[in-house]
């Protein structure tokens, strides 16, 4: 049976698009964009995810490669990958930048160590809520949720070469004040608990002068720290998941869905 040239390219096609999506969702996601796992790794799960999931997806326009328009194409499903691996990279942020709050209250900001998740350093407290944050995902089925949004961001915004409208950015960049709202949900139960703490080390150094504080209150302040944090772990995995579910629920909005 002879093949022509437009079959290989339909062929090719058919999997190319969803796979530049696929790849750069995956890139940019926490976990499976993380330094630790293997390039190799990643690149099969994206392959492994294109083949099941291309099959099951609307039928993709036959277009020329290597033309203005095939470019067109290649640039908006890396910018809808982006797009959606970016927004639940902020979720993640939102938790480790609540655990930095944390620390500078608790005088842990001094406590540095390599984050591989995140491939930069952060305090000790922040690495630990950022792998709490790694393992609720994964036991809440975050990483099934993570599919489900990709095969139905293909519904949302399907493959063609029309070019993105710049206003589909406005939602990603406004996603930033949900990373600050996020880290203060995560943090404030804590920060609020430590300033009555130190409150009351300014109460007894204005009754007892001679007391060094500094020698007294740090012991004192971490140790409380520690305690309110191990009593709100339960707060901070439900604050994670709310996220996690708005983030679900605005995904449409994120990707240009018209209201």
């Amino acid at each position: 049976m002879p093949l022509t040239e437009a079959q290989l390219l339909g062929w090719l096609g058919l999997y190319l698009w969803p796979f530049v999506r696929i790849a750069a969702a995956l890139m940019a996601a926490p976990l499976f964009g993380s330094r630790a796992l293997p390039m190799r790794l990643r690149l099969v799960f994206a392959l492994l995810l294109t083949v099941v999931m291309a099959p099951l997806l609307p039928a993709t326009p036959p277009l020329a490669f290597f033309t203005s328009e095939s470019l067109m194409m290649l640039l908006r499903e890396l910018l809808l990958g982006l797009v959606l691996g970016l927004a639940l990279q902020i979720v993640f942020e939102a938790v480790a930048l609540g655990g930095e709050l944390l620390s500078t209250s608790m005088g842990l900001s001094f406590a540095q160590m390599n984050d591989p998740l995140r491939g930069t350093s952060s305090t000790v407290l922040a690495s630990f809520l950022q792998a709490l944050a790694v393992l609720s995902f994964l036991a809440l089925g975050g990483h099934l949720a993570l599919v489900e949004w990709l095969r139905g961001s293909f519904a949302i915004q399907p493959i063609t070469s029309t070019p993105i409208s710049t206003s589909m950015l406005l939602p990603l960049v406004q996603e930033g004040t949900n990373l600050f709202a996020g880290a203060l949900r995560v943090a404030l139960p804590g920060v609020c608990a430590l300033l009555l703490v130190n409150l009351a080390f300014g109460v007894m150094n204005r009754a007892a002068p001679a007391l060094n504080m500094m020698s007294v209150g740090f012991p004192i302040s971490l140790t409380a720290g520690l305690v309110i944090l191990a009593l709100s772990l339960g707060s901070i995995q439900m604050v994670f998941a709310e996220m996690l579910t708005a983030l679900g629920m605005r995904l449409p909005t994120l990707l240009g869905a018209a209201p």
